[in-house]
Formats: C-alpha cells, sequence, structure tokens
C-alpha cells in the first residue's frame, strides 16, 4: 500500500474528501455509510473543513467515525476571517466539538488572509499546537513562495507539515515549484479536487483515451490511473470525495497501483504542465 508521512505517521497515500457532505439531512445516512466504507478500504485520512455545510461535513464525519475500531488521521481548516489568534481558537474549538474529538491530528489554514496578518495567524496556529488542541499543523491554498515566507515565521519546534492544494491531470501547477520544494523541505502536498474535469471528457479526447488505454491495460478505472499517477510525483496524497461503493474501490486501488516511467510519460504528454507556479489568492 503507497504511504506518506505527515509529520512522524505514516498514512495511506489515498484519502477521503467531504466537500458538500453535511449539506442536505436526508442524505447523512449515505453520507457516512460512505466514508465508513472508505475507511474500510483503508482511506484513513479524512479531510473535511468549519466551512463545508457550516460544519456539517464536520459532524457527518464524528458520525461515520463513531465507534469504529481502526484509527482514522482527521484534517479541517480554519476559514481566512477566522484565522485571528482569538477567533482561530474558537473555531478549532468548535470543529473539536463537532467532530466529538478533544483533539484533531492536523489543522491547517484553509487559504491566505485577506483581512488576517500571516503571522498573527501562524501565531494562533502555533498556540493551537502547543495546547495539545492539534496534533500538526500546516497550510492549505499556498503556492511555493508563500509557502516559504510562512515556513520562515513558525518557530522551529512547530513546522508546517502540509501544503493542501489543488492538484489534478487536468492542473499539474504544482509539479513546477510547490512538490519538489516540499520534497526538499519535508512537507507533504495534500491534493484537493484530484479527479477534477477527468469525468467530464469527451470518449473523443485523446486525453480520455489515454486514460481508457492505461486503465484496460492495468484493468482499474480511470480514476485509479489519474490517482496513481498523482501519487508518483513525490509527496502527495490525494484527497477525493466519494459517496458510491463503485468511486471508492476505483480510488483505493490507487495505493496499489504504481505506473511506469512509460505510463507516466504517455499521460504528461496528454496533460501538458504549465510553466508556471501555482497562483496565489487570498480570501
Amino acid at each position: 500500500m503507497r504511504t506518506v508521512m505527515i509529520g512522524e505517521d505514516r498514512v495511506p497515500a489515498v484519502g477521503q474528501g467531504t466537500w458538500q457532505l453535511g449539506t442536505d439531512r436526508r442524505r447523512r445516512h449515505q453520507e457516512v455509510e460512505a466514508l465508513r466504507y472508505g475507511i474500510e478500504q483503508g482511506l484513513t485520512v479524512i479531510d473535511t473543513a468549519e466551512m463545508y455545510a457550516n460544519g456539517g461535513a464536520e459532524e457527518v464525519v464524528a458520525d461515520a467515525i463513531d465507534g469504529i475500531d481502526q484509527p482514522v488521521f482527521l484534517v479541517s481548516k480554519v476559514w481566512p476571517t477566522n484565522q485571528a489568534p482569538e477567533r482561530l481558537r474558537r473555531s478549532l474549538e468548535a470543529t473539536l466539538k463537532r467532530l466529538r474529538r478533544p483533539q484533531i491530528d492536523l489543522y491547517l489554514l484553509h487559504w491566505p488572509s485577506r483581512s488576517v496578518n500571516l503571522r498573527d495567524a501562524l501565531t494562533g496556529l502555533t498556540q493551537a499546537f502547543r495546547d495539545g488542541l492539534t496534533r500538526y499543523v500546516g497550510v492549505s491554498n499556498f503556492p511555493t513562495a508563500a509557502l516559504q515566507e510562512a515556513q520562515a515565521l513558525m518557530p522551529p519546534d512547530v513546522p508546517l507539515v502540509v501544503d493542501q492544494v489543488e492538484y489534478h491531470l487536468l492542473n499539474r501547477r504544482a509539479e513546477t515549484q510547490l512538490i519538489p520544494y516540499a520534497n526538499r523541505h519535508g512537507v507533504t502536498l495534500m491534493a484537493y479536487s484530484p479527479l477534477k474535469f477527468l469525468a467530464h471528457l469527451d470518449p473523443q479526447d485523446p486525453r480520455y483515451q489515454v486514460l481508457q488505454q492505461l486503465a484496460d491495460k492495468r484493468q482499474v478505472e480511470p480514476a485509479t490511473v489519474a490517482l496513481a499517477y498523482l501519487l508518483g510525483a513525490g509527496p502527495v496524497i490525494a484527497i477525493p470525495k466519494a459517496i458510491s461503493k463503485a468511486h471508492i474501490d476505483a480510488n483505493s486501488q490507487a495505493l496499489a497501483l504504481e505506473l511506469s516511467a512509460d505510463e507516466r510519460r504517455a499521460l504528461q504528454a496528454q496533460f501538458p504542465v504549465p510553466n508556471e507556479d501555482l497562483p496565489f489568492q487570498a480570501l
């Protein structure tokens, strides 16, 4: 099984996302069962955020992990307007209450903030770590230069262990600077929306065709191939969201699939990488 390090923890290289979970209570049972099924398949890293359904996704996660035997690695994120130290503390305490846990495994700044100075946001993150509310801290949507700036502001004993960014075959910008930098500095890249747009590719599109050809050769789904590509790019963990068992199975199979150099080059030829880093965007 492919794994990555988050801090000192070794975790599966495919987890589960929760964007849009918790928006409709009529789907609660289905969402809870999907997360539980994913955990059974080895997808034990679960990513959520206070912004998702205004905390509703965190409540779904709490129901999903209630009473299960497998250890899970929980990730959540604080919204930019809540990143001042006192508000960050209140946000994290509310997250823990919704998750029904005394501590979270990893807490991230969701985006760079327009309204809160980065130093102040990182001060609040550091205090949460030192108070034992979170085991690890990190950032999300920080391109390379912003990640470097954030690292320089952190005390040596409180490393930023993760940068969560959009990364998929149709957006390979993370490969230009961020992944090489992360690999050199002990930061794990967490790829959100790792299958974005792939389901909408036309079957006549050469990009779809190369994915399907590789999937047929390996006797897996195209989504499995797409995820396996990302996992081979460096210290990367992908967090796709899935509700159906078939999609969860396809995601989990990427843990056992390692593409050859020729297969990776075939994908790279059809999904070229832009010669630019991820854009900086503050919210």
